[in-house]
């Protein structure tokens, strides 16, 4: 596997799935250190290569997703090249059927998140929102969208980061 992509899986999943979807500017601050040159060359379609072993795909689908939301926090570019939550779990199935140990612990550590994601307090406020909104109001300003005037006061009433 290639060394920069273990590098991507080794950081992820070293530390506890909690930390995932918790926003933090000393994370999201190493992450841009780190790996802020490789999601950029991952956006260019220059990591391709990536999807040809399971781990390696991951990290290609962590840097595309996550560290990208975490590295441009608060712009439009945290959802540009986003790859849809349901795009990126269908590569769990074959990391389950790898005979290696690393790819075992990583899908049961993605696993563990998704369900923690599907029952968590958090989860559930972005169930709502799209539920009542059909979409996330607390994007609207960063996308450029205009916030209808339910979403302005929902937006007013309530605290979130999504």
């Amino acid at each position: 596997m290639d060394p920069e992509a273990m590098h991507v899986v080794a950081f992820w999943f070293n530390r506890p799935p909690i930390e995932w979807n918790i926003a933090s500017d000393g994370l999201d601050d190493q992450m841009k250190s780190e790996f802020g040159s490789l999601v950029q060359r991952a956006r260019r379609s220059e990591l391709d290569s990536w999807i040809t072993h399971p781990e390696s795909s991951v990290a290609l689908v962590a840097l595309l997703d996550q560290f990208s939301r975490n590295i441009f926090r608060g712009t439009l570019e945290a959802f540009n090249k986003q790859v849809s939550v349901i795009k990126a779990s269908a590569l769990y199935m074959p990391l389950m059927q790898d005979e290696s140990l690393i790819s075992l612990i990583a899908t049961r550590c993605l696993f563990e998140a998704l369900k923690t994601r599907c029952t968590n307090k958090e989860e559930h406020k972005h169930i709502l929102q799209l539920e009542t909104f059909g979409r996330y109001p607390t994007r609207n300003a960063i996308l450029g969208r205009k916030s209808t005037g339910v979403e302005e006061e929902y937006l007013r009433d309530r605290v979130t980061s999504l």
